[in-house]
């Protein structure tokens, strides 16, 4: 496998400025709550081109993207695809009978028809599909699929043992991306690096000729991002596959290799420059672990454990903080998904069970690969899903076997690392629902879930576990999607305004 550093040798795209034109948007405009987003965005994108996205927190990023793939409908402007041989051309506002054209309409399967795709940032695997089928309902027409070249697949398509068909497409495309034999594993049954992988070889299975990729390197470790940064390497290079990314700041560095193009979102208004000549992000990002750096400067002491398959333990003891006794205890902790245990194995891959134990007052780190089993973890301590053997407690009270609500009510908080939210409410109604009173609202926070970019979601997500008076507050990846800015406000009121344990789990990717 290639080394990931930053002297990668370049990715030459074919991309020119002659290239033709595959998607044009004028005057562009989205409000939310009288609160404009977007406020005329002109931008045009080349075949060929590979645009990094940037922005602010609230930039309006999630929002061009939604429009851009049918997602969202913008209250004003024209959006010209032309990625395929045909041309589409959305004017808005529509017309109210437009909604009712059902070859015309703007949404995204005619968006996607038009030749544009895109991934999530939470992935969005069919998880009671097969690998095999998650790949196989984006299929289309042969001469219509540029995956097809890239992995040298055939069409043939032939029966298996329990009378279903298996087509060669997926089942040679799985083995290109490292997934051999895994073709009937389910969705659920793959760590989040695989799963980022299918999902783009799905989208550009359906055709997709320009693809839009929400932070496609989010959470994962070192493999996984050289793999999927391969992937993308290949559609580039070899098929002019037209890429735009949004990616958090931390990622971006490994992404200079191949991006031609920066789109940058500020007050409504994008300007798009050439790398080169960028001269847009001038404020210094700090290195990926600063927020971790900021917590050992103020700690007292610190202790680093290693634990079983490649995983690392970072404490830290804020003195003011530290108490004497064990406050969360796990003893032979197993989390099994059908046959396959996610979570308790040692190096030689036997079941062992995760022992751990964290002392009140202590902020723990806990580093590990994707597929390591984080997100198992934090499933079985919040009881939200999983095959769970072993014990976890709280001073001394079994988690296990408790509902969700009782484990919250002894004093466990927990925060997902997609920053789920209720998507029909406001924020105010969710402030309201995680008894949070108060009167004055502003106009962000009149804004519903769905209308929240990633990184919003992740801050308003922890910000309303910051509210709750919890025992332990454990955190899967809380920073998904925030800029530094706000990673340090978050980690500064962890710091100095939370008096409770904290268990943080991330990817250890450097």
């Amino acid at each position: 496998m290639q080394a990931l550093t930053d002297t990668t040798e370049a990715t030459q795209s074919p991309t020119a400025t002659e290239a033709p034109v595959v998607l044009r948007v004028e005057g562009l405009r989205k409000s939310f709550g009288g609160r404009v987003v977007l406020d005329g965005v002109d931008l045009q994108l080349r075949r060929g081109e590979v645009v990094l996205l940037e922005g602010e927190n609230g930039s309006g990023k999630t929002t061009l993207l939604n429009i851009l793939t049918g997602n969202l409908e913008p209250d004003a402007g024209t959006i010209r695809c032309s990625a395929n041989e045909s041309v589409t051309e959305f004017k808005f506002p529509q017309p109210w009978w437009q909604s009712f054209n059902l070859t015309h309409r703007f949404a995204p399967d005619t968006v996607a028809r038009s030749g544009f795709g895109r991934t999530w940032q939470d992935v969005r695997l069919f998880e009671s599909l097969s690998l095999h089928d998650n790949i196989a309902v984006g299929q289309v027409q042969p001469n219509e699929n540029p995956l097809r070249a890239l992995f040298r697949l055939r069409d043939s398509c032939t029966k298996v043992a329990d009378g279903r068909k298996e087509c060669s497409l997926p089942v040679e495309m799985l083995a290109k991306l490292g997934l051999a034999g895994r073709e009937r594993s389910s969705g659920d049954m793959i760590s989040l690096g695989q799963s980022k992988r299918v999902a783009i070889a799905r989208t550009v299975a359906a055709g997709a000729k320009v693809l839009f990729l929400d932070e496609p390197l989010a959470g994962l470790d070192r493999n996984g991002i050289e793999d999927v940064l391969s992937i993308m390497r290949s559609l580039i290079l070899d098929h002019e596959i037209t890429i735009v990314i949004i990616e958090h700041v931390f990622n971006q560095h490994f992404l200079k290799q191949i991006i031609t193009t920066h789109w940058h979102l500020s007050d409504g208004h994008l300007t798009a420059q050439n790398p080169k000549e960028n001269k847009v992000r001038t404020r210094q990002e700090p290195n990926h672990l600063s927020w971790i750096d900021i917590i050992s400067n103020v700690a007292e002491t610190t202790a680093i454990e290693s634990l079983p398959r490649g995983a690392e333990l970072k404490r830290f003891c804020l003195n003011k903080r530290q108490k004497t006794h064990q406050l969360l205890e796990i003893s032979g902790l197993l989390v099994k998904r059908g046959n396959r245990t996610v979570l308790g194995l040692n190096d030689d891959g036997q079941e062992v069970g995760l022992n751990l134990s964290i002392a009140e007052g202590e902020i723990v780190v806990l580093q590990a690969p994707n597929g390591w089993g984080k997100s198992s973890l934090v499933a079985a301590l919040s009881g939200i899903g999983g095959d769970v053997s072993g014990n976890a407690s709280i001073d001394g009270v079994s988690l296990l076997g408790l509902p969700a609500w009782e484990r919250a009510s002894i004093g466990l908080t927990t925060v997902v690392s997609t920053g789920q939210l209720f998507n029909a409410l406001t924020n105010v109604e969710m402030q309201q629902f995680a008894a949070r009173t108060r009167q004055d609202f502003s106009p962000r926070e009149m804004m519903s879930g769905a209308a929240l970019s990633g990184g919003q979601r992740s801050l308003f997500a922890l910000d309303l576990a910051l509210q709750r008076k919890s025992r332990i507050l454990v955190l899967d990846e809380p920073f998904n999607g925030m800029d530094s800015i706000a990673i340090q406000s978050c980690i500064h009121r962890l710091l100095h305004t939370r008096e409770e344990t904290i268990l943080v789990l991330t990817p250890k990717a450097f």
